[in-house]
């Protein structure tokens, strides 16, 4: 459902005024205790100004205001704020408070019901507030501290414990405080790990993300957080420190609030529920999964002084949604920002755990998802989402390597915790991932840490898993007449043998690591093996696969893999693994071109918004997968919206300027509909079609746009600036930080020309255009001064600038601004939605009369296409008619089979038949006829051309027809008609 909601902006000129939220009332806490009922919000805002204390005495309550902040207190038999707003804005839907659940007995101490009034103590814009919780088994004495300071309301809680002797001094969980947040915001953003925590926004509406569901429970190992609401544009910073204690927090969904709790522990590693490292259930997201149940292990507190001070503060919205500049030409900046920082920004579970692909709620991930995980990553430019990312890769070098090198693949479980497995897909992407973060961060001590991890991975695979007389890289399933292979993540494929996605990161990887053995580590040795190795693979994978390589000149693309007899299989224009190709350097310009100009017709003939995995299902006889349904199932045909990134990065080494941005309009216009919320992937029809985890990855077309299309590429001497983009954004001006703390500031006046100012000295800034005539010359000015450069054999031109780069104007001269031009020229369907009449219809097990000009060129899910009915046991005539609706030009026509998953392919197509037009729907004239037409067996599409002619009406007739399930059938998938 799309709602009919306000907008975020990235900037606005003027405030939306926050209207009052709803209060819930009678909500019940955590504890055992009811909640008090919430007082109304003032009538008006602070004028900004106020910082001042009123005690009321009589009705034991205290009034803070600080600008736009104001709490009322309550102490009547209590210990509680009531009320929190900001700008007039009721915060709190249950108060805020203490608790203290005993370990043993599950007993909790509540702030909200106290034996007696607390103490109160007045000292200007300072309060005290001192009380007693206690049972048989523990005596809690608090204090609580409140202090008005330059616009923060601060919160200091003082807490000493007193066990009885015979109890056993540990807490399961420890509320201090607990904070019953009212469901007034949409995202929780963490600064200290770049995550995000979406509990709803504008797109998906309210409670559309995460916290949204009874027992939802999510954890981190820190305190400082930024409430974040896209109406009225509210920001509030809540931090929690502490100066012994380290300091966790949960988040709990309430019914009508989001509960957030500060947990405490002496020292050491947070112990968790779910799992232990070692069963690999850390890193799997810190989630209780929608059970009922604490995110941490009970924490031992004997007799001392707890101590954590608490500051709320209003905060800048605009900083948490800015995209670091102005970017034109882009249709919905709003979606672009919301798609980046609230979507994408949700897959960092913690600090040092980095980046999950498959959000909050599931536990699961693994190095195999790297590949995913780390473009995310690169997106953003966020150094603390960067140091998360680096902590995750020592998780996994930790806990996640064998003894022979080989990584375990994933878990996501306790009854499948880490161990062996043979996603081979999981060693190159650990080991690429290294190299990348490298880049991004070049730490040379960390990459140094991180070496020996990463020679066992890639030695895992020279050793076990390199076919030398081959040069390609293997699994070990070596009998290809069974369709069960060995699965990896690219989505789900069963592979047999030589699969082209192992070997195309494998080539990322030797090709990254040989780069870094010769330029950091000095080990020309070990630079040359790895160098050697990734330029046999790329010769044998360009190899056509008659002659043993991956390439298939029939189908124009790369097959998925090869078996050990030397046949190819999955042979479907699979997007990634050629868009992979490209943007991995494994090809050269024109197969480079030629993939993108065959896809660009690709997308035409099926009108799609997207990049879709793969264009052809997969045979039958190819695979076995229960989920395997074209469009509509792991893995055959679904849309991934990161896929639009993947073809930004192949875009930018082509040179193709348009593409790229048509694809990240219509990935955020998709993202408008619902948020991408409660799936990984849709089908063509762009509907969602599989309630799995959301991915965080379909952000990455967000990210793009920096690192692909802006062309912002961190190195480790400097950083790269390699610009792709179509005229419409020119004038874009953005800033990014490189590396931890260097300031990039480019302004794009074309794709050719730049300014650029950073902040670094003595660092390289490398400028690249493709998109040139290879081996040709070109003037560059810098400045007032030119120089002579020459484009390489890609056609990419590069100049290097170095030193302190500042406000400094660079210029391709005399370079194509166009760049390659995609040359497809795919005529128009003219029967897409044409109604039509039909002999007779079968209208069950998804054949619909519509569904012959429904323009979905398969048999799917959605649509099967048209059937006859099927009630004369003996052959007869079935016919159907296309008003196009107006008279129009016409010369061809295509009769797509019936091809439902690669099976049962042109079952029902007619044996004779015949094609007539009509201008009026009375008179006909003969365009084609057959007799004994061969049943269509492949992905051929058979095509009737004749001369032009002018029609309004198309009439195919089956004379003859097939038998099928029983009966005789006439059975299309799809009718095209062309006028050329």
């Amino acid at each position: 459902m799309t709602l009919n909601r306000p907008r975020i902006t990235a900037r606005r000129v003027a405030a939306v005024a926050a209207s009052a939220a709803l209060v819930a009332t009678g909500v019940a806490g955590l504890g055992p205790a009811s909640a008090a009922p919430v007082e109304d919000a003032p009538a008006a805002a602070s004028n900004g100004n106020d910082r001042t204390v009123a005690h009321d005495k009589a009705a034991r309550q205290l009034t803070l205001t600080d600008g736009d902040l104001r709490m009322v207190v309550d102490y009547a038999g209590a210990a509680r704020v009531t009320s929190f707003t900001q700008g007039g804005v009721e915060l709190l839907a249950d108060g805020m408070y203490s608790t203290a659940e005993i370990a043993g007995s599950g007993a909790v101490l509540d702030s909200r019901t106290l034996a007696a009034d607390p103490t109160v103590k007045v000292r200007g814009k300072k309060v005290d507030l001192t009380f007693e919780m206690a049972n048989d088994e523990l005596a809690i004495d608090e204090t609580w501290s409140f202090s008005l300071s330059k616009g923060d309301i601060d919160l200091d809680v003082d807490r000493t414990y007193d066990w009885a002797g015979d109890a056993a001094p540990s807490l399961a969980h420890n509320g201090q405080l607990e904070i019953g947040w009212a469901r007034v915001w949409d995202n929780i953003r963490r600064p200290g790990d770049g995550g995000n925590i979406p509990i709803g926004n504008t797109y998906a509406g309210t409670d559309g993300f995460y916290l949204n569901e009874p027992n939802d429970r999510y954890g981190v190992e820190q305190s400082a957080f930024v409430m974040l609401a896209n109406e009225g544009e509210r920001a509030l910073a809540v931090d929690a420190t502490s100066a012994d204690r380290d300091l966790a927090t949960e988040f709990a969904y309430g019914g009508d609030n989001t509960y957030q709790q500060t947990q405490v522990r002496d020292d050491g590693e947070w112990e968790y529920i779910v799992g232990t490292k070692e069963q690999g259930f850390v890193y799997s997201g810190h989630s209780s999964n929608g059970t009922d149940r604490y995110i941490y292990l009970p924490v031992a507190s004997a007799d001392r002084t707890d101590s954590v001070s608490f500051s709320f503060a209003t905060a800048d919205f605009d900083a948490y949604y800015d995209l670091g500049g102005r970017i034109n030409g882009i249709a919905d900046t709003a979606a672009l920002t919301s798609l980046l920082n609230d979507f994408g920004r949700s897959g960092v579970v913690d600090e040092e755990y980095g980046m999950s692909t498959v959000g909050l709620r599931y536990l699961g991930n693994g190095p195999y998802d790297l590949a995913h995980s780390n473009p995310t990553v690169m997106g953003y430019f966020d150094p603390a989402m960067t140091e998360s990312q680096k902590g995750m890769l020592e998780y996994f070098r930790d806990y996640a390597q064998g003894a022979n090198g080989h990584m375990f693949g994933r878990t996501y479980r306790l009854s499948n915790p880490w161990g062996d497995n043979n996603l081979h897909d999981a060693d190159p992407a650990y080991a690429a991932a290294i190299a990348e973060m490298y880049d991004y961060s070049p730490d040379s001590e960390w990459l140094a840490s991180m070496r020996d991890s990463a020679h066992r991975a890639i030695g895992y695979m020279l050793e076990e898993r390199y076919d030398a007389p081959t040069g390609m890289f293997h699994n070990g399933i070596t009998d290809c007449n069974s369709r069960r292979g060995i699965m990896e993540w690219n989505d789900a494929f069963y592979v047999k043998w030589q699969s082209g996605y192992v070997n195309e990161l494998m080539y990322h990887a030797l090709t990254k690591w040989a780069t870094l053995e010769r330029d950091v580590f000095g080990d020309t040795d070990r630079a040359t093996h790895y160098a050697d190795t990734a330029s046999a693979l790329k010769e044998q994978f360009n190899k056509d696969a008659a002659d043993g390589g991956l390439w298939d000149p029939e189908m124009g693309s790369f097959a998925f893999w090869r078996c050990p007899d030397g046949t190819v299989q999955a042979s479907v224009k699979h997007t990634q693994l050629n868009l992979q190709a490209i943007a991995f350097g494994m090809v050269d310009i024109d197969r480079a071109r030629a993939i993108l100009d065959d896809l660009d017709v690709e997308m035409k003939k099926n009108r799609l918004p997207m990049v879709p995995m793969n264009f052809y299902p997969i045979l039958p006889n190819t695979e076995e997968w229960s989920g395997d349904h074209f469009q509509s199932g792991l893995e055959d045909g679904p849309i991934y919206p990161f896929m639009t990134e993947l073809y930004m990065k192949a875009a930018a080494f082509v040179g193709e300027r348009d593409r790229s941005l048509e694809y990240l309009d219509a990935t955020l216009e998709r993202y408008t509909r619902d948020g991408f919320v409660g799936w990984s992937f849709l089908d063509w029809s762009l509907e969602p079609r599989f309630g799995e985890e959301w991915f965080p990855t379909n952000a990455n077309a967000a990210g793009g746009v920096y690192t692909a299309m802006l062309g912002i590429q961190p190195q480790p001497d400097g950083v790269q600036i390699a610009p792709n983009f179509p005229a419409a954004m020119n004038g874009t001006t953005v800033t990014r930080t490189i590396h931890e703390n260097d300031e990039l500031t480019v302004t794009y006046h074309s794709v050719l020309d730049q300014t650029v100012d950073y902040s670094a000295k003595d660092q390289t800034v490398v400028m690249e255009w493709s998109g040139q005539q290879p081996g040709a010359k070109y003037t560059v000015r810098e400045g007032k001064r030119t120089h002579e450069v020459t484009a390489d054999e890609s056609g990419i031109v590069r100049y290097a600038l170095e030193g302190r780069v500042k406000k400094t104007r660079v210029t391709l001269v005399d370079g194509s601004i166009e760049g390659h031009v995609l040359t497809t020229d795919v005529p128009e369907n003219l029967a897409v939605g044409a109604p039509t009449m039909v002999s007779s219809s079968w209208e069950e097990d998804r054949f619909l009369q519509p569904g012959v000009t429904d323009g979905s060129r398969f048999s799917t899910d959605p649509s099967m296409g048209w059937s006859s009915d099927s009630e004369l046991a003996v052959d007869h005539s079935e016919w159907v008619t296309i008003d196009l609706g107006s008279t129009a030009r016409v010369a061809r026509v295509d009769l797509l089979p019936r091809n439902y998953d690669g099976r049962d392919i042109g079952r029902g197509f007619p044996v004779d038949f015949t094609i007539e037009t009509s201008v009026d729907g009375e008179t006909w004239m003969p365009a084609a006829a057959e007799t004994g037409f061969s049943q269509p067996t492949g992905f051929d599409v058979p095509t009737w051309s004749f001369e032009p002619r002018d029609a309004r009406y198309v009439r195919v007739t089956g004379t003859s027809l097939r038998q099928t399930d029983g009966g005789y059938r006439m059975q299309l998938a799809e009718i095209e008609v062309f006028g050329r």
